[in-house]
């Protein structure tokens, strides 16, 4: 397994790869290259998941922000409020836990 080689071809759209692979040396490369691999192999599921809470997260402030634009007569009560209030500050927090524990 040692002498398997496998290549892959830099499109022109890939100029932000280009730019990374250019400035290291053959073995760094490689070194690169295999590490990003297993990264991604990795931690593709959490950063899914991370991906789908982080847009979860903007689309309550979105939410609550056009809430904030309500004449006051329609607003949520104060209880209603705070409990939307404390399940978003939840979420941003086990969302921080899991960026932190990458």
């Amino acid at each position: 397994m040692k002498d398997k080689k496998y290549s892959f071809r830099i499109r022109e759209s890939d100029e932000d790869i280009e730019g990374i692979l250019s400035n290291l040396s053959a073995s760094e490369r490689s070194d690169f290259i295999r590490n990003a691999i297993r990264f991604y192999a990795g931690y593709k599921d959490r950063l899914d998941d991370i991906d789908k809470k982080l847009d979860w997260i903007l689309k309550k402030i979105d939410t609550k922000s056009e809430d904030l634009s309500v004449s006051p007569s329609v607003s949520l009560s104060n209880d209603e409020e705070n409990q939307k209030t404390d399940e978003t500050e939840k979420l941003l927090i086990e969302s921080a836990m899991d960026i932190l524990s990458l």
